[in-house]
């Protein structure tokens, strides 16, 4: 994600959770560590945590969410493959 998506994703929390501010150091401190998520992942994190809680989500919560979403996407893509390599073999 680029600072401008993280900044997004900053401006949604401050909006629905009023107490959470966005500081120049903040946004410095944590756009390394943002950087390695993906923007929609992201997104959709925070917007499930905004859905089920009144407290704004910390930065872990949402990267261990996006690690979640993308470990499980890579075990459906392990699936999927190992799947049709068993079919390609049934077949021929």
């Amino acid at each position: 994600m680029n600072k401008t998506e993280m900044l997004t994703l900053f401006v949604l929390i401050e909006r629905i959770y009023p107490p959470f501010r966005i500081k120049n150091e903040i946004v410095n401190y944590y756009f390394n560590y943002c950087q390695q998520f993906d923007y929609e992942m992201a997104l959709s994190c925070i917007i499930g945590h905004i859905r089920k809680s009144p407290y704004p989500p910390s930065l872990s919560h949402i990267a261990s969410r996006c690690s979640l979403h993308s470990l499980s996407a890579e075990i459906s893509d392990s699936r999927n493959w190992e799947k049709e390599y068993v079919l390609a073999n049934h077949v021929s």
